[in-house]
């Protein structure tokens, strides 16, 4: 069996349902002699961009051991579905945890992701020069000539 994960958005009018769906769907996977090993419910949630008129929709990842028949099955019925706005399937890697987009994330102050930017109070840019007026400091002052 291969672990797959699959996340589909829920209509936010079937939203109500979505316990519904969830056991539908559990049981398309057991039913193909798979097993369900994490659902997570993320919830409402705004869209990247509109689907059927909608803006926002209610997103769950299912995360189950599965063949491929089963997951053939499992989109199949995702795809009959009526109120599944999108869907998503991929393969997983067993050794990589889950992470909710819900959950709390860890403080990492990494200057690649941002974590010393100076627009939000952090440390020195090292790209902006000292005469950058930007920086504030002594706009528009001469600068003074090195003496000899």
């Amino acid at each position: 069996m291969t672990l797959y994960e699959t996340l589909f958005v829920v209509h936010p009018e079937k939203g109500p349902r979505i316990k519904e769906f969830i056991e539908k769907f559990k049981k398309v996977i057991e039913g193909q002699d798979g097993s369900v090993t994490n659902i997570d419910e993320w919830g409402a949630r705004d869209l990247a961009y509109r689907i059927e008129k909608q803006a926002r929709g209610y997103y769950t990842l299912l995360r189950y051991n599965a063949s491929g028949k089963a997951v053939d099955e499992l989109e199949r019925n995702l795809k009959l579905t009526d109120g599944i706005l999108r869907y998503l399937t991929v393969r997983a890697d067993p050794d990589t945890p889950t992470i909710s987009p819900s959950a709390p994330r860890p403080y990492v102050d990494d200057p690649r992701r941002g974590g010393d930017d100076p627009r939000r109070g952090g440390g020195d840019d090292p790209r902006r020069g000292s005469d950058d007026p930007r920086r504030g400091g002594d706009e528009g002052a001469a600068k003074a000539e090195p003496s000899a």
